[in-house]
């Protein structure tokens, strides 16, 4: 009798349980799950460059992700591949409401294409508001990093409250040995998180890498282009030890594009590999830190 009356008290407890719990939504079923999505891979990758606009684009990205052992990206937009009108950034929103969690979005607006503060967070906000989680990748043309037209979107993002990738080469976001016009930048606005990215890396071996971002709470770097374009790629002792020394402020990226759908990886997958780096380490550069940056957002971007 007792244990009929304990299994049958169990039951009970079930079915009220079951009544308690609500139903998922039909969206919430159409959309992969975070949990779902940690499953497809070890890396997040923070930069790539990937068509968005037309309908199926986010697929073969999907497709790509789990060809290359990635769980989550994050895809900044070109000129090329941005929508261009009203039609193809509501498919481009709709393409993204379909992988949340997984494939997600920067923004961008260059620096001729607002004349003013108050314009400038309006266009960043309205790419907030709809899904963006940061602004870039960031290319200053014919400009110091510092120049007065790229620090008004600089204040934009902080005020809106968006990190900023920023490329660096000698014709864009230009500087001077030591970086000093970064200088300028990041105590100017420390309360916006900047990421750097290309010829940040030419800086490593005097020192300049190390010192910033070990001074600048606000400055972090991804680790594309490094493989091919920095002492990264020629010696993996240097490598290793400066990815330890430098763990919290680190992200993987690749830099692969829709030039890279049936290629060979970027050379970054096997750089991660060959430095065998401790476990926690590794964990930061290649989930963690960008994780701690780009949380998953919880609501629904507004269209």
């Amino acid at each position: 009798m007792i244990g009929s009356k304990f299994i049958g008290n169990c039951w009970i407890c079930l079915a009220v349980a079951l009544l308690r719990c609500p139903a998922a939504s039909a969206e919430d079923a159409a959309r992969p799950s975070e949990q779902t999505a940690a499953e497809h891979g070890v890396f997040v990758d923070a930069h790539v460059h990937f068509f968005d606009r037309q309908k199926g684009d986010l697929a073969k990205v999907d497709a790509w992700m789990k060809q290359n052992d990635v769980q989550r990206v994050i895809n900044h937009p070109l000129a090329q591949s941005r929508p261009r009108n009203d039609d193809e950034r509501k498919q481009m929103l709709e393409n993204y409401a379909q992988y949340r969690g997984r494939i997600e979005r920067f923004c961008i607006v260059f620096p001729d294409e607002v004349s003013s503060l108050e314009e400038a967070v309006a266009a960043l906000t309205k790419e907030k508001d709809s899904g963006a989680i940061g602004f870039g990748e960031h290319y200053g043309v014919g400009m110091y990093i510092d120049d007065p037209k790229n620090m008004r979107l600089y204040e934009a993002c902080s005020k809106v409250g968006l990190p900023v990738m920023f490329h660096m080469d000698k014709n864009k976001n230009m500087d001077e040995k030591g970086l000093p016009h970064l200088e300028i930048v990041l105590k100017k606005y420390p309360g916006c998180t900047f990421i750097a990215h290309s010829d940040w890396w030419k800086n490593l071996e005097d020192g300049t890498c190390d010192r910033l971002l070990q001074t600048y709470p606000n400055l972090y770097a991804d680790i594309s282009c490094t493989a091919k374009r920095s002492r990264f790629g020629r010696d993996n002792k240097f490598a290793r030890e400066f990815i330890i020394r430098n763990a919290d402020k680190l992200l993987f990226g690749s830099d692969s594009g829709w030039w890279s759908f049936g290629k060979e990886q970027a050379p970054e997958f096997s750089l991660v590999k060959q430095l065998d780096l401790p476990a926690e380490t590794k964990a930061k550069l290649l989930v963690e830190n960008a994780s701690k940056l780009f949380p998953i957002r919880r609501e629904n971007p507004r269209k």
